[in-house]
């Protein structure tokens, strides 16, 4: 298959471009050379926000699948930011829709589902979203307009708390990290809150398996199903490194955690990475770096 993919270069890109290594793949990046180093990868130096060759080059690379991951400027959550990433996306489908594409598969957020409480299915009506997810729901309305009217089939991932190595040095692992080994105590403020920690390894492969599986249109989970305390994901971090556990009382609070029974039941999909285990290697790249 020809794939056309941005975001290759960031967190989930990274992973997901060795999953294609037997696809013709065209990424869109404004530093080819960070792109994974694998066969069959071509690059277009530019950003979808650029009136420059981009949009010629996708035209003539006609691809059948795309990948778009591609979210700049985070943890930058302003009005003008997502107002640049939603216009240049919007761009993104005006080109496809000429193309003659097959499927794409957008990259969503479980903040679409705003202030929910407990297990979240792909259906339920959001609460209070904020600007960021608002964006993104609004994204998802306009893709799902122009698949109908262009006819190909799209995948809309709303991904849940996704960590491994490669994340941002201030979530929330790394953070922990930096404490432990500087010797002080994690500042955590709401140690109860539970959230689907879902490892970015199982990310990617959910991602692969909806354009893989001939699924139809639609919105899916990806998270691990479970929920996790951060006081949890603390108290396994200072187990690592050998050090007292900063929560010995882990009372459950709010917080919400993906229904993942639809994406496992069309696509056979499922989370392989448990939170011990991917806390735990994530911390040895962290080290070992």
């Amino acid at each position: 298959m020809r794939v056309l993919v941005t975001g290759g270069t960031g967190f989930l890109g990274s992973r997901v471009i060795p999953l294609l290594a037997q696809h013709d793949l065209l990424c869109i990046s404004r530093h080819p050379e960070r792109l994974p180093n694998i066969p069959r990868v071509n690059a277009v130096v530019s950003d979808l926000c650029s009136d420059d060759d981009w949009i010629t080059k996708v035209a003539e690379f006609r691809p059948e699948w795309c990948f778009h991951l591609a979210w700049e400027g985070l943890p930058d959550y302003s009005f003008e930011r997502c107002r640049l990433n939603l216009d240049s996306s919007l761009r993104l489908l005006d080109v496809l829709a000429q193309t003659g594409l097959k499927r794409i598969v957008m990259a969503g957020t479980c903040w679409e589902y705003g202030r929910a409480s407990g297990l979240v299915t792909e259906d339920q009506h959001p609460i209070d979203v904020d600007l960021f997810a608002a964006t993104k729901a609004s994204l998802l309305g306009v893709l799902d307009s122009v698949a109908r009217s262009a006819g190909f089939e799209y995948q809309w991932a709303r991904i849940f708390f996704v960590y491994g190595p490669g994340q941002r040095l201030t979530s929330l692992l790394p953070s922990l990290r930096h404490a432990y080994v500087s010797g002080v105590d994690p500042d955590i403020r709401t140690p109860e809150t539970l959230q689907d920690f879902i490892h970015v390894d199982d990310v990617a492969a959910g991602l692969v398996s909806l354009v893989s599986s001939e699924v139809q249109s639609g919105v899916f989970n990806i998270g691990s199903g479970y929920p996790t305390s951060v006081a949890q994901v603390a108290n396994i971090a200072a187990d690592y490194y050998n050090r007292a556990k900063p929560f010995t009382d882990i009372s459950n609070g709010p917080g919400f955690w993906s229904s993942t029974e639809k994406i496992m039941s069309t696509t056979g999909w499922r989370p392989r990475i448990g939170i011990d285990e991917g806390i735990v290697s994530t911390l040895k790249v962290l080290d070992d770096r």
